[in-house]
């Protein structure tokens, strides 16, 4: 082949070699066009405007909350589902339930349970409950340190934690009288005695669980019931007069706890909160009764009395109120297992020597006996760790 022919040859093909490279590579550049690369840009942010109008991000669960043996306040606290719904965003269900039904579940169906004070110990000692969040007490909103300090430090603990918040105060608690609560009203006639320094244990031994009821300072108690019966008999019109008096707390006085079972704990929590908070529990202050504030802000508010009562009324019976409450010793009845059961014995044993004219030493070695054999019957050992841990003396 000639030289000239070679030479035009080879530039063909390298024309034609450069023409494929430049259509590829066209083509790579056409397709980055069209699909596109990743942006490195940050995402907008929005304007304080956009913001004010984005609704937050709330949770929409239903909590469930039992109460125990307290129709009129299943229908206060299910009033304010509207109220919680706009807060949480979320739902309120409250329903009721008896005491026996509660104990023989092993897990209740709720988020949160409301009860007498005086179930508080089988609630923990069933495992039914959780302690309350650190976040809850210390929050500022909620403010732990308004609430009375016999409330705060002896009633809402249970083995050195604090495992409710309260939503009132048993009137019992100050004046109780023998016609509606018998064995309390004896209890706040022996406890000025009663309670001693030499021992810790009020009404049983902390280490055998005997029990103590038939010592001195309760026959004493009982005689003196029943020089001062008709005066008993009915409630006073008027508060009593502050006097050096020993409060007996955790018999009837409401408390509110959150579940272990409860799947909702974070949500369970604000509502527990929300609840024991001056504005809301004021709500139930007569609903059902008529319940002592356990704050020292609400001490005085119209909304804790009897309408009736005037200004300098509420006055004077509010600084009862923090007198007594903010006192150094109460009578806590014990938080244990069967707490039902031991006081029964013992309002019998009063009503016998009021009615039946039965000796008070008499009387109260009955309920004496009675309570040993509760106490082997439900396990004394048992009894004796939960009584220690209703004293405090106790957290394992």
């Amino acid at each position: 082949m000639p030289a000239s022919a070679c030479t035009t040859s080879r530039f063909l093909c390298a024309c034609h070699w450069l023409s494929q490279c430049c259509i590829t590579l066209l083509f790579v550049l056409c397709v980055a066009i069209f699909t596109g690369c990743p942006s490195k840009s940050k995402p907008a942010i929005p304007d304080d405007g956009e913001l004010a109008n984005t609704p937050p991000n709330r949770a929409n669960v239903t909590l469930r909350v039992l109460v125990v043996n307290d129709p009129p306040l299943v229908e206060a606290i299910n009033r304010l589902r509207g109220e919680w719904a706009e807060r949480s965003g979320g739902q309120l269900n409250a329903t009721p339930i008896a005491w026996q039904d509660l104990v023989q579940s092993n897990s209740p169906d709720a988020d949160l349970i409301v009860f007498p004070s005086r179930y508080l110990g089988e609630l923990c000692t069933r495992k039914l409950l959780r302690p309350v969040r650190a976040s809850v007490l210390e929050d500022d909103e909620f403010k732990a340190a308004d609430i009375f300090p016999l409330v705060r430090n002896e009633l809402l603990k249970w083995g050195r934690e604090t495992y409710a918040l309260p939503l009132g105060v048993d009137p019992s608690a100050i004046s109780p009288t023998i016609k509606s609560s018998p064995a309390v009203a004896l209890l706040a006639a022996a406890a000025p005695h009663a309670i001693s320094n030499e021992h810790l244990g009020v009404l049983f031994d902390t280490d055998t669980m005997k029990s103590r009821i038939a010592e001195p300072a309760f026959v004493d108690a009982l005689s003196h019931l029943l020089e001062t019966k008709p005066a008993q008999d009915t409630k006073p019109t008027s508060p009593p007069a502050l006097e050096a008096r020993i409060p007996v707390l955790g018999d009837a006085d409401r408390l509110v706890a959150v579940t272990a079972s409860s799947r909702n704990a974070a949500s369970a929590f604000k509502l527990l909160k929300w609840l024991a908070q001056p504005d809301t529990e004021s709500q139930f202050a007569r609903v059902g009764g008529q319940w002592l504030p356990p704050r020292r802000s609400i001490a005085t508010s119209s909304a804790w009395y009897d309408p009736s009562l005037s200004a300098t009324e509420r006055a004077e019976r509010g600084k009862l109120v923090d007198a007594v409450l903010s006192g150094e010793r109460a009578l806590i009845i014990p938080r244990i297992p069967g707490i039902d059961d031991y006081l029964g014995a013992l309002n019998e044993a009063v009503k016998s020597a009021l009615d039946d004219k039965t000796p008070p030493s008499a009387a109260l070695q009955t309920v004496a006996d009675r309570w040993e054999k509760i106490t082997d019957r439900l396990g004394r050992d048992k009894q004796r760790d939960a009584y220690q841990k209703h004293l405090g003396i106790s957290d394992d």
